[in-house]
Order: C-alpha cells, then structure tokens, then sequence
C-alpha cells in the first residue's frame, strides 16, 4: 500500500487557501525556463535527480515564488502555478510521505479533482511526469493549461 489519502472539510479548506496563494503569485516564464529541462529531443516521463537543475538554484525560486503544499493523510500534494509561452499552468506535486513509494493512480485520480484540475486525464493540455526528489522519494507531477 502506497498511503493513506484523506480529503475530508479541514483539507479542502487548505487546498483551497493554497489555490488562492498559488495563484496570487505564480512563476513568471523567465524564472521558469530556468527550471525547465529540454527533453524535446529524447522525451521521457522520469525526472532522475541527475537531470535536476541546481537544487541552489530551484531553491532560490521556490522562496520567491513557492509551492503550497497540503498534507492530505500520508500524501502531500504541493500547488503553483507557472506562466508558459501558451499560458498558464496548473502543477501539482504529489509525494507519499513513504520512502521508495509513489502515490497510486487512485489517489492521483482524487487529488486532481481535488485542487480543480479538469480530470484524470486533464482535459486540456498536460504533461505528466515522475520525479525523482531526493534519494528514494518520488513525486507524481501534472501541469494543465488553465482556460483563458
């Protein structure tokens, strides 16, 4: 089993309240390319921590522009909101606080719906990807583009 998740009126109140924070300052396009790793050439849907950019640097942005994350039983899901040359977009981060696991689809599936993307798949263009945080520790993340 990869977790618990509870989505009960305490955590929908703060998803809420992170929605609202997110958007109140999501991450301009010229910060965000610099995060950005090119795989246009050899797509993949892993990110190893040998392709993370700079943990520095990561860290530097997330100060001046953060995730909120929302602890959701043993999940943690962590929102932003990030300008795009198409728009804006919705990421969520989805991690088990349990080592060496992953969120399964279930959970996934209830967690999107949960901070209001359009469904599992999204509806409107996406990317989905795993990403390798730490050593031993995995996030499940999706960007949708939000409507205009």
């Amino acid at each position: 089993m990869s977790g618990v998740l509870i989505i009960g009126d305490n955590e929908r109140a703060a998803i809420a309240e992170a929605i609202r924070s997110a958007l109140a300052k999501p991450m301009p396009w010229e910060k965000m390319r610099q995060l950005i790793v090119d795989d246009r050439d050899n797509p993949s849907n892993t990110l190893t921590l040998d392709e993370r950019p700079d943990s520095g640097r990561i860290d530097a942005l997330r100060r001046e522009y953060p995730t909120y994350p929302v602890k959701l039983g043993s999940y943690v899901a962590a929102i932003s909101f990030e300008e795009q040359p198409s728009g804006l977009f919705r990421h969520i981060s989805i991690s088990s606080a349990n080592p060496g696991k992953a969120p399964n689809e279930h959970a996934v599936r209830m967690v999107l719906e949960a901070f209001g993307f359009s469904g599992y798949p999204p509806s409107r263009p996406y990317r989905v990807w795993v990403e390798h945080y730490e050593p031993g520790r995995v996030a499940i993340n999706f960007v949708e583009l939000e409507p205009s």
